[in-house]
């Protein structure tokens, strides 16, 4: 994996471009954070790439609902307590 800064990419994204051949990511920092991560794709495996950010995208969703859940001290809901929120939920939403 390579790191090139913004500015380095805006005056030659070509550099990045060669880079993704041969290391297959390069992220894009922004006052030395990363900012931004390139991934390599063509015909072949885009669909694919595109498939496997979506899954992550909605695991990582799922934690962070799932650690809001213990902060909140909801973790420990019975089940008629659940239905209890869906119910007012459907409630409000008919409204």
């Amino acid at each position: 994996m390579q790191f090139l800064s913004v500015q380095e990419f805006s005056k030659s994204p070509q550099v990045a471009l060669s880079s993704l051949a041969t290391s297959d990511k390069v992220v894009l920092t922004n006052n030395g954070k990363p900012s931004a991560l390139m991934i390599y794709a063509d015909e072949t495996n885009l669909e694919d790439i595109l498939t496997d950010l979506k899954r992550l995208r909605a695991k990582r969703d799922l934690q962070d609902l799932q650690m809001q859940s213990i902060e909140n001290g909801k973790n420990n809901m019975t089940m008629d307590e659940i239905n209890a929120e869906i119910r007012l939920a459907r409630q409000e939403c008919v409204k």
